[in-house]
């Protein structure tokens, strides 16, 4: 469960079930929908990072589901 505290890096997650796009990664067609499925757990192992900053999301296209910083999604 994400609390307040959950998320030390204070990135703005998108919340479940948002619509949006993955942009400006060289990687990902910015043309591409997805929704947001899920939060993992945890992100990395202390001292490394600490709260959650990425998240899971499944395209509308092919149904792939990938993982990417919640900076990079740009909900609709």
């Amino acid at each position: 469960m994400l609390t307040p505290k959950g998320n030390i890096h204070h990135s703005k997650l998108p919340k479940p079930g948002a619509i949006g796009r993955i942009v400006g990664l060289a990687t990902v067609d910015p043309h591409r929908k997805c929704i947001v499925s899920h939060y993992p757990l945890c992100d990395n192992v202390l001292p490394y990072s600490r709260g959650i900053h990425t998240i899971y999301v499944r395209f509308l296209d092919n149904r792939e589901i990938a993982r990417f910083s919640g900076m990079w999604f740009k909900t609709e």
